[in-house]
């Protein structure tokens, strides 16, 4: 596989995954936790599925940033197979 085409997939991966991490910043679940708050039920069984929905909104935005560090990394990767055809020209 060339180096170009390498490069061409890590960027065409990493749009992909930043694709991902935009739509789950733009997901209702994220903020369907206020739905679940005091000013709508209270008990017990209330706040454990508010803690719980609050789990989950963490854990999306976790996943969120994971996506988006992932595909900074696969660009660098791709900007370093780019560049090795340059640096073995040089040193040759």
């Amino acid at each position: 596989m060339s180096t170009t085409s390498q490069a061409e997939k890590l960027r065409a991966t990493a749009g992909r995954l930043r694709s991902v991490a935009t739509q789950i910043g733009a997901c209702r679940a994220l903020t369907v936790y206020n739905l679940a708050g005091p000013e709508t039920w209270i008990g017990p069984t209330a706040q454990s599925c508010y803690d719980a929905l609050l789990a989950v909104r963490r854990q999306l935005q976790a996943n969120q940033q994971t996506l988006a560090d992932t595909a900074r990394r696969l660009e660098r990767q791709a900007e370093a197979i780019e560049q090795q055809p340059t640096i073995l020209k040089l040193v040759s």
